[in-house]
């Protein structure tokens, strides 16, 4: 497991949950959430990579890749930018 802090493309469900997401050219559907979790980042360069004073939503899921390939992912949600990264991957 690597901690990888790259953007990612989402594609949300009404409801704001993401239902699918592009990483390094595949694409994966989410097909549970297991945990969604939000936390303030009030240090500069600090944990989420999120500017100082904004909130990161972190969620983990349960995805499938475009191959068919089951994994479990950490994403973040900057709430200020409305940037998701990709943090790990479990494949």
């Amino acid at each position: 497991m690597s901690l990888y802090n790259e953007r990612i493309d989402v594609r949300s469900t009404n409801g704001g949950h993401p239902a699918f997401f592009a990483w390094r050219g595949r694409m994966y559907r989410v097909r549970r959430i297991i945990g969604t979790w939000n936390t303030a980042n009030g240090v500069p360069g600090g944990p989420g990579a999120g500017a100082a004073g904004t909130d990161i939503r972190l969620v983990r899921v349960a995805a499938e890749s475009d191959q068919g390939r089951p994994s479990i992912a950490d994403i973040t949600l900057d709430t200020a930018t409305e940037h998701w990264t990709m943090r790990r991957l479990w494949g």
